[in-house]
């Protein structure tokens, strides 16, 4: 696996989360976080939480076949989770945030020119009860491609 704390993944995750916690219909997130385990100890009262992680594998490179650089690919994760107490309510809240990213990242595909292009791929989402709350849950797949000189 490509090792993601490396100085060229960083800035590819923090550039995502910055174009994220700007995006004004992002505003209502309550807690940012960049490692799973703070993300998994989310409380109900820091939701709306967005994570912004590697994903496993965090990237690959490749020989460019002009010249002599390398293409990079980034793969990340990007994770939310809402709390309602009602189950329409909790819907239409993943619903908004997840349609708030796809917005963000179709506004700035290139994280601010760190790289060639971010798409959001695959979404995933689950929905259950815990407490006596609806709880709400997306993870949504980022790849992104820069090329680097050698």
């Amino acid at each position: 696996m490509a090792d993601p704390t490396s100085v060229r993944y960083l800035p590819i995750r923090d550039g995502l989360l910055a174009l994220l916690q700007d995006w004004e219909a992002l505003s209502g997130v309550k807690r940012w976080v960049t490692d799973e385990p703070a993300f998994t100890q989310v409380a109900a009262s820091q939701a709306p939480a967005v994570a912004v992680l590697f994903a496993d594998p965090a990237g690959e490179e490749r020989a460019a076949w002009a010249g002599n650089g390398r293409d990079h690919s980034y793969y990340l994760e990007l994770r939310v989770v809402v709390r309602a107490l009602d189950s329409g309510l909790c819907e239409d809240l993943l619903f908004g945030y997840v349609e708030a990213i796809e917005d963000a990242l179709r506004a700035d595909p290139t994280l601010g020119g760190l790289v060639r292009n971010a798409v959001l791929g695959s979404v995933r989402r689950v929905k259950h009860s815990e407490q006596g709350a609806f709880v709400g849950q997306a993870v949504l797949e980022v790849s992104a491609e820069s090329r680097v000189s050698s």
